[in-house]
């Protein structure tokens, strides 16, 4: 009695075809998803027709039917990964993980932002967003703005930040200009993923008057030759860098902390103005040179001042 033992054949030309594709794949720098997606339903038509073939053959033949359970099971897996593929495909899944493994995360330019300022402004209002900031005083009549991004970036995807107006936002009103900064879209991905980071300067004319709502962000100011008073609300570490000829006075009102140089701090502890955490908040004051433009400071967790 001749023993027919079904799968065997099935397991043997799946070996080759997939030794194949993975062959070609490699050569010819294909998609191997791809490929696998379009070949594996051919696993189980061989399996069936293995099936069929015996049957038919030992009505006619003095044979016993016997299945090789392990080349069954083998052929099953390589299946069942195929229907696992083109589900993952059909949800979308599959196109994130594609575009995971592709992804890299870059450090971009932000699109500059330039504005002539004109007699027509007279100060600047800004609201800082949630990204760190750093704002110098300049000698042109330009407000400009310029700085960098973190951003995945794969084959197909577009830039995140194309035009200025993806992250900021501008208007002039009589004489006075309002810069926003925009929160920026969160990316997701498999392998990672989630806030952007932002990192921009600002330069303003030093004539201009400046105020800034902080949002508790940390901010570096770098007044240099400031002609006009800036003021500065709610941020979280505040830094602020002088020159040796700086004329300027700093007061901070409603401060937890104060740090610069020896004794270059004037303060006073304010008893009844507390936080949640029962930490006394400080005034003082600071002066460079002459002191006759003046840097006002509200509401801020820690100002740090640094000379050369």
């Amino acid at each position: 009695m001749r023993t027919w033992r079904v799968g065997t054949i099935s397991m043997g030309v799946s070996l080759v075809g997939l030794g194949m594709i993975l062959l070609i794949s490699q050569i010819a720098n294909m998609n191997m998803t791809t490929i696998l997606l379009s070949w594996w339903p051919l696993l189980f038509i061989i399996l069936g027709v293995e099936i069929l073939f015996y049957i038919y053959f030992s009505r006619k033949e003095s044979s016993f039917v016997k299945y090789d359970i392990l080349s069954i099971l083998f052929v099953g897996l390589l299946g069942t990964t195929g229907i696992v593929l083109i589900l993952l495909t059909s949800s979308g899944i599959m196109d994130e993980v594609r575009a995971a493994v592709q992804s890299e995360e870059k450090t971009v330019n932000l699109p500059g932002f330039n504005e002539k300022a004109g007699k027509d402004i007279q100060r600047v209002v800004l609201d800082s967003g949630s990204y760190p900031l750093t704002v110098e005083s300049g000698t042109d009549e330009e407000v400009s703005i310029f700085g960098t991004y973190d951003e995945l970036v794969t084959v197909d995807a577009e830039s995140l930040l194309k035009k200025t107006e993806d992250y900021l936002m501008v208007e002039r009103n009589g004489d006075t200009l309002y810069i926003s900064f925009k929160d920026l879209p969160v990316q997701n991905s498999l392998l990672g993923g989630g806030r952007t980071n932002l990192k921009a300067t600002l330069i303003i004319p030093a004539e201009l008057s400046l105020e800034i709502n902080g949002q508790s962000t940390d901010l570096v100011l770098k007044p240099r030759q400031l002609l006009s008073n800036w003021s500065v609300k709610d941020s979280g570490y505040l830094s602020v860098y002088l020159q040796e000829n700086s004329d300027i006075k700093i007061e901070a009102k409603g401060v937890e902390e104060l740090e610069g140089p020896e004794n270059s701090w004037k303060t006073t502890e304010i008893k009844e103005d507390t936080n949640e955490e029962g930490t006394e908040k400080k005034n003082g004051t600071l002066k460079s040179g002459k002191g006759n433009h003046i840097l006002t400071v509200f509401d801020t967790y820690k100002v740090n001042v640094h000379y050369p």
